[in-house]
């Protein structure tokens, strides 16, 4: 409307067409058709098929009327030959003149012309008796798309569809579909809108009413209307693009059927079409201006894709049909994202209450792990359908952060950090909290592993193995042999315990440097070393305190029994449970050495003898026990063996032999 001359010349079309402007105020829906001029090539077509095309009686059975237009009627009829429904179009009554029958004609053509999914099949064209032509096409049963845009229940209910605007954009794909196809052929709509679409009974999308779609390519045969005669305003003007109010035939291309396309996506959000203003001079406005208003809530994308296919210059269109349709496409998967997204989002808020106001335990626990896989498995599916749905990605990195705030607050940093591999957008702080919380776990493991291998028994056992058998050898034997010297008249003196304590004190040194990696390896091993070297210089101290209070040795020998039995017992509480039974084995002796005087060097080498067995019995490796059964069961055999050759008489060795 910005060019005067344009302007004017708009103004005076409808000035000296009163019923024109009339038709477009009140039915701005309808569709206008402008009185085209018959060609001698039109002409010419159409005495080619009065020449060529045959009757119809017999071979189709008109039976009622399924609906009429403007010139033409629509009956329904049997095919004979095929024994099938079609649907019959002819002229009506009194409007059989050559215009009216190139039209109907020219319409069937175009239609023949495309063999698509989403075009009405014609099946034959025929002259009747008056002259006038019959199109035999397929009967399509179904309902207008128009009706149906006003009606999601019965949406809902025909196709089981659980959105109804997702179904009519797919099904406004569809019709891009069929049109793009008449593009390829040269041939170009002009009235798309829902009232020209029909929908079958089974979800079939048919593109109907190509009575005044023209052709962009030279048609010798004079069948297709062409473009470039297409003079007079033609089209529906609640849809209408620019150039087809201004009437500018040169103007016409495929990007005038992108922008019906538009219209008719506005529609589907809207509610309305875009071109329905109140008045004449307003409905011009709007379709010359091309600014549409869009309502509150119309989809952000949704307008993006109706202001381009909408542009008032042609030339700022989708390039083509195909081009919208991917569009439209790609807005139908990106809703789907948004769609599940938001679901997601729902989880979410629940994972959010749920760290918000559960009480710490196992049922919140589980709660938060089943919370936080339906958020990844929503969030996932979304950016699968559409890998830049922002929110989506928001989504999911604001549910992994709120996890790994969990995960944190409850101590468990390598869960917190495995989770922060997911998050595409993390604060800067949350990957230092993390790394400081898993270097704080992993240095408490390191302190709690070496503890454990501190007082770990199995470490260096083959050590402490070997140690307690020369040990125990010498502290069986050692008793032994004093018994023996006193069986034989010597008489004890606490020297001689005085100089057993630090030799055997001095040979504990001796192994201990001997075997210090070993014996130093763990907190067990130090503190049984320490131990024992303690116990043997306290033998020292109990051996000179007794000869200082001029306490027998005997009665020194009896106080050692008694510091043996204390140290097991402190060791069967602090190091191994098992050293309680030489600890009650030394107590019990302890009280018999004590009513016995006599009895006490046995009693000590008992006592060895039992401390020596358990520990040695405890401490060595399982295999090396395992070797040593196998041995003593090899042995055995081959002991029997040899006995019983030694028992067989000669002769049945020799037989044997």
């Amino acid at each position: 409307m910005n060019d005067p001359d344009l302007a004017a010349t708009i103004e005076a079309r409808f000035t000296d067409d009163l019923d024109l402007a009339a038709t477009i105020q009140r039915h701005p829906r309808a569709t206008l058709e402008s009185r085209r001029h018959v060609s001698e090539a039109g002409e010419h077509a159409l005495a080619s098929l009065r020449q060529m095309a045959g009757s119809l009686d017999g071979k189709i059975h008109v039976e009622h009327t399924l609906g009429e237009g403007g010139m033409g009627i629509v009956r329904l009829a049997t095919q004979a030959t095929m024994g099938r429904h079609v649907a019959v179009k002819t002229l009506r009554d009194g409007a059989a003149d050559v215009d009216a029958t190139l039209r109907i004609l020219r319409e069937a053509w175009v239609t023949g012309a495309l063999e698509h999914p989403n075009v009405v099949p014609v099946y034959d064209v025929a002259i009747d008796a008056r002259g006038a032509p019959l199109i035999v096409m397929k009967r399509i049963e179904g309902r207008h798309w128009g009706e149906l845009l006003i009606t999601p229940d019965e949406v809902r209910q025909r196709f089981s569809v659980d959105d109804p605007l997702d179904w009519h954009v797919r099904t406004l794909a569809s019709v891009c579909n069929a049109v793009h196809f008449a593009h390829s052929r040269g041939i170009l709509h002009r009235d798309i809108k829902p009232e020209n679409v029909m929908i079958g009974a089974f979800g079939e999308v048919y593109v109907l009413d190509w009575g005044i779609a023209v052709s962009l390519v030279d048609d010798p045969s004079g069948r297709l209307p062409l473009a470039w005669n297409a003079h007079g305003l033609a089209g529906t003007p609640a849809y209408m693009a620019p150039e087809m109010m201004a009437d500018t035939p040169a103007a016409l291309s495929p990007r005038t059927d992108v922008y019906l396309l538009g219209a008719v996506f506005y529609e589907i959000f809207a509610g309305a079409p875009p071109h329905e203003a109140g008045t004449l001079h307003a409905i011009i406005a709007s379709v010359m201006l091309s600014n549409p208003r869009f309502p509150a809530g119309f989809p952000a994308e949704a307008r993006r894709i109706c202001e381009r296919a909408m542009q008032r210059d042609p030339a700022n269109r989708y390039a083509s049909v195909d081009e919208l349709r991917v569009a439209i496409e790609e807005y139908l998967r990106h809703r789907g994202s948004r769609k599940i997204s938001w679901e997601a989002r729902q989880s979410l808020a629940t994972l959010r209450a749920t760290l918000e106001n559960e009480p710490p335990g196992e049922e919140r626990a589980l709660a938060v792990f089943n919370l936080l896989g339906e958020c990844r498995f929503g969030y996932r599916a979304a950016l699968s359908a559409w890998p830049e749905n922002e929110s989506a990605r928001k989504g999911l990195d604001q549910a992994l952060l709120a996890v790994i705030e969990h995960e944190l607050a409850c101590g468990d940093p390598g869960a917190a950090a495995t989770l922060l591999r997911e998050v595409s957008a993390a604060p800067p702080e949350v990957p230092l909290r993390v790394e400081a919380a898993v270097r704080a776990r992993a240095d408490e493991d390191e302190r709690r592993k070496r503890l454990e291998q501190d007082f770990d028994p199995s470490v260096g056992t083959r050590t402490r193995t070997f140690v307690t058998a020369i040990f125990g050898v010498l502290w069986i034997a050692l008793p032994l042999a004093s018994w023996y010297a006193v069986a034989r008249g010597a008489i004890p003196a606490h020297q001689d315990a005085i100089i057993a304590a630090a030799l055997f004190l001095a040979l504990g040194v001796g192994l201990r440097i001997w075997a210090r990696e070993s014996i130093s390896k763990t907190a067990l091993n130090r503190r049984l070393a320490a131990t024992l070297a303690v116990q043997l210089g306290m033998q020292i101290v109990i051996a000179s305190a007794a000869w200082i209070l001029g306490i027998s040795p005997t009665q020194s020998q009896t106080l050692l029994i008694l510091s043996w039995a204390l140290t097991l017992a402190l060791l069967a509480v602090w190091a191994e449970r098992w050293f309680a039974a030489p600890a009650v084995v030394s107590a019990l002796s302890l009280l018999v050495a004590a009513a016995r005087p006599g009895c006490l060097y046995p009693l000590m080498a008992l006592d060895n003898a039992v401390l020596t067995y358990v520990m040695v019995r405890i401490w060595l490796p399982r295999q090396d026990v395992e070797k040593l059964l196998t041995r003593r069961q090899e042995f055995r055999q081959r002991a029997r063996r040899m006995w019983l050759d030694a028992r067989a008489p000669p002769q049945g060795r020799a037989e044997d032999e």
